[in-house]
């Protein structure tokens, strides 16, 4: 395929550093430091005559490629299957049921979606992003690491410490010779519904000889303390290993040790692998770089169990805040809230983070509650790209490892990690939305009050035809704040989702790392503009320059591979972006849940643009908003007045006649579940005399 978008991420000075090559623009671009390169694409009518339910991006690409394979998010006026039989007849795949926003998605010919769109019980048409060679994600594969030395043997290997990492290779070995040892600490990854076909240890390894065929390596693994069947692997996997210089990865399938489901990997069951190289010869010494396990699920293999184990700490006192490196909590006022009683931290509240994952540092400790995998590519487990777990730790970080000097704005919130994008921080729509529609149904088993999306998609459309922002919407009627970043474009155009108007789009400050917000400036990458509710975004802003947060091993991490000079003595990274700014906010939000827990979304919304500083000398209001984020105003602040008020909901969810709502009329009474069945969204509901054929908002 030749339709290719090239964009390159600017990194705290402005050096252009990173270009990458997608198939196609319907990419989400993780909002993470500020951008020059990249130039979302702005969706254009365009002079062919096509369906007017079809994104113009879709039929220009039919045009000027119309037999090659594109990937679409398909919203349907109906609730019956249909649609789906008419894309197995056009020859395409529907790829994942989104039934959150009513629809699916699919990969089908270019010139085909327009045929598709001719339907009557099509309502939009919109490109997700580049399809999957196999099809779609009906297996995914990922690997996760140990972190500790397991408890079922003594271990008797030299340097064992060294074989345990979040992130697998980081080149440091342990070894021995004819000895045992267990590891354990394998944070679990888990694919909702999903069942587990295979299971292989992964051994990052070298010998010091070639081993003779009688020496071969047990392992056997163990569950709630109980073994497992063994398995070997033959000397011979070995044969090409023979020195440092060939160190590699092998795979060892251990499925037939035991059946395997999603509750053998919960925190509770300890997990562990032991290794018995009792039958190699003294005189031979076998070294590991990292031991993992591989996961193989399939979407035709159902497992409702989960691994997943909320947990809560207490807030305990005061804090010592005259240790801290950075000034952002001192800057929007969190430290306030820490040291006045009842000494707020989050405890008890779960925020989600939607993202490229986490790794279960020791930051935030058990109040991970677990990682949720939505994305289709082979990867690794533990956030191989390092974003996810720099959001986190900006909402989250307790301070334990860093002797107090970084900590997130919430140190004892709870956090669950959904994670959306590959090694190299690429997610699709659909991935998004798939994530969201699992806070949703998931809301309350884990007491989500909060989502954050550090992500903007890199196409432009309406939030009236966007499934991005009215998954979003979806969420903040079931009473879920939604945070999202401005995006780095530094322009006054918005992409979803944060153009939509109800939820809350956070620009970023720098702070110059003092104190004091006198000589504190709008960040030239922040993007800004006004929403098609006609209000300013972003709603308000927070530091997003130069912060620094906790994430070990990451030189071997995708981003600090690439921007080695952000790094911060080996276990510390510096990043700049509208993705860091957002976080705040999200941390502020769960402050102020814990402190008032009946707040809605709306309420919530007024009282940080209420309450934001506008006094700073760089305030502009038509790129910061309501202002600076004022995080003890916010909490000990007392208006209920709601925000959103007469506002139209995405026309994207839109039921009756052409009717103005504000957003406090549609609370989780009227939007739970029990009112998403097909008596609402029936095709009466749907038909075309609610949705003619006007623009769109294109």
């Amino acid at each position: 395929m030749k339709t290719t978008l090239r964009f390159s991420i600017n990194w705290g000075k402005g050096k252009h550093l990173l270009r990458w090559a997608l198939l196609f623009v319907g990419l989400l671009c993780i909002a993470t430091m500020g951008t020059t390169g990249i130039q979302p694409i702005s969706a254009q009518p365009n002079a062919l005559a096509v369906p007017t339910n079809v994104q113009p991006i879709l039929a220009q690409m039919a045009a000027d490629q119309p037999d090659s394979t594109v990937s679409v998010i398909v919203q349907k006026r109906v609730q019956d299957n249909s649609i789906e039989e008419m894309v197995a007849h056009l020859g395409g795949t529907v790829t994942k049921d989104l039934s959150l926003v009513k629809g699916f998605s699919a990969q089908l010919k270019a010139k085909d979606v327009l045929e598709l769109a001719k339907a009557d019980r099509i309502k939009w048409v919109a490109l997700d992003a580049p399809m999957y060679s196999s099809g779609g994600p009906s297996k995914t594969k990922f690997t996760i690491w140990s972190t500790k030395i397991g408890t079922k043997v003594t271990n008797g290997f030299t340097n064992s410490s060294n074989i345990l990492s979040p992130v697998g290779k980081n080149n440091t070995y342990g070894y021995g010779k004819n000895v045992k040892g267990s590891f354990s600490g394998f944070t679990p990854e888990y694919t909702p519904g999903v069942g587990i076909i295979q299971v292989e240890a992964v051994l990052r390894v070298y010998a010091s000889a070639k081993l003779a065929s009688s020496e071969i390596i047990k392992l056997t693994p163990y569950v709630a303390g109980v073994a497992g069947n063994t398995t070997s692997m033959p000397a011979n996997k070995l044969d090409s290993r023979i020195g440092a210089g060939l160190v590699g990865t092998e795979y060892v399938d251990i499925t037939s040790t035991r059946v395997w489901s999603w509750q053998d990997f919960a925190p509770a069951k300890n997990l562990e692998v032991l290794i018995d190289q009792s039958a190699v010869a003294k005189t031979h010494t076998i070294y590991y770089d990292a031991i993992g396990l591989r996961i193989t699920t399939d979407a035709s293999k159902v497992d409702t169990t989960s691994p997943l184990a909320i947990t809560s700490s207490a807030d305990g006192g005061t804090v010592d805040t005259s240790v801290l490196a950075n000034v952002y909590n001192n800057a929007v006022r969190a430290t306030n809230v820490w040291n006045e009683a009842p000494y707020y931290k989050g405890a008890n509240v779960t925020v989600a983070v939607v993202d490229s994952g986490n790794f279960k540092t020791n930051a935030i400790g058990s109040r991970l509650i677990g990682e949720v995998n939505f994305n289709a590519a082979e990867h690794t487990a533990n956030d191989q790209y390092g974003h996810g777990t720099f959001v986190t730790g900006l909402i989250a970080d307790d301070g334990v490892v860093s002797g107090g000097k970084y900590l997130g704005i919430a140190p004892k919130v709870n956090i669950i990690g959904l994670r959306v994008s590959d090694d190299n921080g690429m997610a699709l729509e659909s991935d998004v939305v798939n994530a969201l529609q699992w806070v949703y149904n998931n809301k309350a088993t884990y007491n989500i009050k909060v989502v954050n999306l550090s992500m903007n998609s890199s196409v432009w459309q309406s939030y009236n035809t966007s499934a991005l922002d009215a998954a979003c919407e979806i969420l903040w009627f079931n009473k879920i704040v939604v945070v999202v970043s401005a995006g780095n474009n530094g322009t006054s155009t918005l992409y979803p989702p944060a153009n939509d108007p109800f939820v809350i789009t956070v620009g970023a400050v720098d702070d110059k790392a003092t104190l004091s917000l006198t000589d504190d400036t709008l960040a030239t990458f922040s993007a800004y503009g006004t929403d098609e509710a006609g209000y300013l975004k972003p709603d308000l802003v927070a530091p997003g320059k130069n912060l620094i947060a906790y994430l070990p091993d990451n030189n071997s991490l995708a981003i600090a591979a690439l921007h080695p000079e952000n790094r911060v003595d080996g276990n510390y990274f510096r990043m700049s972006g509208t993705s860091m700014a957002a976080p705040l906010v999200s941390g502020a939000v769960a402050l102020m849940r814990e402190a008032n827990p009946t707040l809605t979304p709306d309420q919530i919304k007024y009282r940080l643009k209420a309450t934001a500083n506008k006094t700073w000398v760089g305030y502009v209001a038509t790129k910061a908003g309501a202002g600076y984020l004022d995080v003890y105003a916010a909490v000990k602040g007392t208006t209920t007045q709601s925000a959103n008020t007469s506002i139209n909901i995405s026309r994207f969810l839109f039921t009756g006649t052409n009717t103005t709502w504000g957003s406090a009329n549609w609370d989780s009474a009227n939007w739970d579940s029990a009112n998403w069945d097909s008596a609402n969204w029936d095709s009466a509901t749907w038909g075309a005399a609610n949705w003619d054929s006007d623009s769109w908002g294109q």
